[in-house]
């Protein structure tokens, strides 16, 4: 876009600022009841409207513009502050049991939960056993004593020449 259509959409975002800021603060304030969060989303709409409209040009009606932003920006805002707020307990839950965890000196084995999460219904059956096996021998490989590493150095490379 040229020098002159870039300068005008500023002008244009500079002019409504100034005229229609306050209004368009208080309106999204009183129907969500948090001042901070309608300044937040209708900062975030006017630099939004700086990145487009050089590019797109100015819409026809700028006011309408930066409002349908605020507004979105606000349920974004709000869809994440009930994402914190459903993850709280889950989150101090996580927390109380890592206490307890660091207090213990032993921890439960919960291998067969995980291979049995490996083969929920929900994950793709035909990654049931690559991700099961993955599992099985990571722990058998922690799991073989000594002797039988030297034994498997071995067998690994026999089988190698064979190839």
């Amino acid at each position: 876009m040229n020098g002159t259509n870039e300068e005008n959409a500023r002008r244009t975002i500079e002019r409504v600022a100034r005229e229609s800021y306050g209004r368009l603060v208080a309106y999204l304030s009183v129907h969500t009841h948090d001042l901070a969060s309608a300044e937040d989303a209708l900062s975030e709409a006017l630099v939004s409207a700086l990145n487009n409209w050089p590019q797109d040009g100015v819409p026809q009606n700028p006011e309408a513009w930066l409002m349908t932003a605020a507004r979105r920006s606000l349920i974004d805002i709000i869809r994440h502050q009930r994402v914190v707020q459903a993850s709280e307990p889950t989150v101090k839950l996580l927390k109380e049991e890592s206490m307890e965890t660091t207090i213990g000196a032993e921890f439960p084995d919960e291998r067969l939960k995980l291979l049995f999460v490996c083969a929920h219904p929900a994950i793709d059956p035909a990654m049931h056993t690559p991700s099961c096996c993955k599992r099985y021998w990571a722990w058998m490989r922690c799991a073989l004593p000594k002797p039988f590493s030297s034994h498997r150095r071995r067998w690994g490379s026999v089988c190698l020449a064979r190839k």
